[in-house]
């Protein structure tokens, strides 16, 4: 009868749709176990954080990089990233009112302390995440380890510098050395050492 065809009908499309659920489902979870090996694999560091300044989720690398034992250790020690984490508690605020106004950010760097008290340079690229009336959830970016890169610029800084110097005496001593053998140079010195002989017989 057609009530039994319309079931079959109804049954086949529910049970299509019930595998489309299925490997809808299936996707999502590859996504999300490749998304949390990515996360706890990564060699930079990744985080969550709150505007109010606490980590909602930290990565490995991340507690790495700061000296933590754990993520874990590293969430539950940082309750004020600003006064906790920066060296310069400025740059935090720096820091938000960039992300709040653009949204993201990139290559922001920043001094800041490990758990043992050591100062690092990182740099930080970040994005805002929101909710549907544009309100700030968290932020959440990649942080990296720039000190080693800082030191090489320092150190090249004052290679440069100590250069620019070195140039400059010898420039100095190169003008003293054409001025000293210039005719017009003589013939005021011995101008001077005839005044001086002057002075002493008179």
């Amino acid at each position: 009868s057609s009530f039994i065809a319309e079931i079959d009908t109804l049954a086949n499309s529910f049970n299509k749709m019930t595998r489309q659920m299925q490997q809808s489902f299936d996707a999502l979870r590859i996504a999300e176990e490749n998304y949390r090996s990515i996360f706890e694999n990564a060699l930079e560091g990744i985080f969550q954080s709150s505007p109010e300044g606490y980590f909602i989720n930290v990565n490995p690398a991340l507690a790495n990089i700061y000296g933590y034992d754990s993520p874990q250790e590293m969430i539950d020690s940082i309750t004020n990233i600003g006064l906790q984490l920066y060296v310069n508690p400025e740059k935090r605020t720096d820091f938000q009112e960039k992300i709040n106004a653009h949204d993201s950010i990139t290559g922001f760097q920043y001094q800041c302390y490990c758990k043992d008290g050591s100062i690092i340079w990182t740099q930080i690229d970040a994005r805002a995440v929101r909710d549907d009336e544009g309100h700030i959830l968290f932020y959440e970016g990649i942080v990296q380890d720039i000190s080693e890169r800082k030191q090489r610029e320092a150190k090249l800084r004052q290679q440069l510098e100590d250069l620019k110097i070195e140039i400059d005496q010898q420039k100095r001593e190169h003008e003293v050395a054409t001025l000293t053998s210039s005719s017009y140079f003589q013939e005021v010195q011995q101008e001077i050492e005839t005044v001086k002989l002057d002075e002493f017989w008179s």
